[in-house]
């Protein structure tokens, strides 16, 4: 067998092949075209047949169909209404475009007449000119005299402002004198009562003549105690603190007031001072007797 034959006999067997796949593509996609036309009955697997799709579509085109007629129907009706309406406008840009006409004539008019005026007004500033240069004279006279009447009234005001300015800051100096007086005597009264010297540098370092209780030791050397600054006393003063026990007194230590308060103070205890534990309670005093 020579090249050609076997050319042929390969062509034969791929043609073989082909026709085979075609065969089987038929017979797979073969359906029964009668139930395919006339299936009355549609299923999720089958459709409704050709025949009554086709009577559908065609029930529906008869309806689109009367549809369109009836939207070309007043397409028409729309159209003549727009035609008559532009016509309408058509109308009416003509009578506006004679109106404007008109109304440009009237303001060729007015601006005559305008000019008539301004020339008419030109002639009177000048005639006003002349008369206003006689005014400004007379005026620059009056002018001069308000300016000395003006000057004078404000000297005037001047010197009233002050004289009034001098009668608030007396009355307010004597206000204050008042109030600065009865400080001082409370004061007084204040320092009289815890036998205290008026000069602030005699008793800075001084701690007065108090005594009260402790009212709690939280700990951490710290303790509050019932007297505050009501009672004279201010950061830095020592108290002296003890404890009354079957009529004698036993020396606990000294502390030093950190913080004060109208009636209560903060101290630290003094470790170089401690003779031993302070409770609530205890009795402070700014010396023992």
């Amino acid at each position: 067998m020579n090249l050609v034959g076997k050319i042929f006999v390969v062509l034969i067997f791929v043609m073989s092949l082909v026709f085979m796949s075609f065969t089987v593509m038929v017979l797979s996609a073969h359906k029964n075209w009668r139930d395919v036309v006339e299936n009355t009955t549609a299923t999720p697997d089958k459709p409704l047949g050709l025949k009554l799709q086709l009577q559908n579509a065609r029930q529906e085109n008869d309806r689109l169909k009367a549809e369109r007629d009836d939207l070309t129907k007043q397409l028409d009706a729309e159209i003549a209404a727009k035609r008559a309406q532009l016509t309408k406008l058509e109308s009416e840009r003509d009578d506006l475009r004679r109106e404007l006409d008109q109304r440009m004539q009237e303001l060729t008019a007015l601006t005559q007449q305008e000019r008539d005026a301004i020339a008419a007004m030109q002639a009177a500033h000048q005639t006003l000119a002349a008369r206003t240069n006689e005014v400004n004279s007379l005026r620059t006279e009056v002018q001069q005299a308000q300016k000395d009447r003006h000057e004078s009234l404000i000297r005037l005001v001047s010197r009233t402002d002050e004289l009034q300015q001098t009668a608030n800051e007396l009355r307010t100096l004597k206000d204050q004198s008042t109030v600065l007086a009865q400080d001082l005597a409370k004061a007084r009264e204040v320092l009289a009562k815890f036998n205290l010297k008026p000069d602030p540098g005699a008793y800075q370092d001084q701690t007065p003549q108090v005594e009260g209780v402790v009212l709690a030791a939280p700990g951490n050397n710290l303790i509050e105690i019932s007297l505050g600054s009501d009672d004279g006393l201010t950061k830095g003063h020592h108290l002296e603190v003890f404890r009354l026990a079957g009529g004698e007194g036993k020396y606990l230590g000294r502390v030093e007031v950190v913080r004060t308060e109208p009636a209560r103070a903060v101290c630290q205890i003094l470790p170089e001072f401690n003779r031993g534990p302070i409770q609530q309670g205890d009795r402070v005093a700014s010396k023992l007797e």
